[in-house]
C-alpha cells in the first residue's frame, strides 16, 4: 500500500478487517464512511481520512506519533517535517465533531476519544 492511497492502514497485518467499531460508530473502509453517528447520518471520508481514523480507532486513548501515522497509518516511507497529518487531523476534527475526539499531545502526536474509549 505505498503511497499511503488505500483506505485500510499500511502498518497493519494480511486478512485486516473492512470495519471497524467504537462504542456503536463503525468505521466501513471499503464504503470509506464512518456509520451508527446519533445523529443518523454517515460521514464521508477520503482514503487519507480513512487510514488515519482506522489507525486511531484502533488504538483508542493510545498517543499516536505523526511520524507513526505518516509511516504506519499512510505507508510513506520517510516522513521529513509533514504537517500532512496536522492537516487530515484537522479535517477529521470538523467532520466526527460529537462522536470522536482527536487531542494533540503537545510535541508527540494525537490520540483518539471517544464513545467507549
Amino acid at each position: 500500500m505505498a503511497g499511503g492511497r488505500g483506505a485500510v492502514p499500511a502498518g497493519w497485518p494480511s486478512g485486516r478487517p473492512s470495519s471497524i467499531s467504537l462504542g456503536g460508530v463503525t468505521l466501513d473502509m471499503s464504503r470509506r464512511c464512518l456509520a451508527g453517528l446519533p445523529a443518523g447520518d454517515d460521514i464521508s471520508l477520503t482514503p487519507l481520512q480513512t487510514a488515519v481514523l482506522a489507525y486511531l480507532m484502533s488504538r483508542p486513548g493510545e498517543v499516536c506519533t505523526r511520524q507513526d501515522l505518516m509511516c504506519d497509518a499512510l505507508g510513506y516511507p520517510n516522513p521529513v517535517g509533514s504537517r500532512t497529518i496536522d492537516v487530515h487531523v484537522a479535517t477529521l476534527r470538523s467532520k466526527l465533531r460529537g462522536t470522536f475526539e482527536i487531542r494533540a499531545v503537545r510535541g508527540v502526536g494525537y490520540a483518539l476519544h471517544g464513545p467507549s474509549s
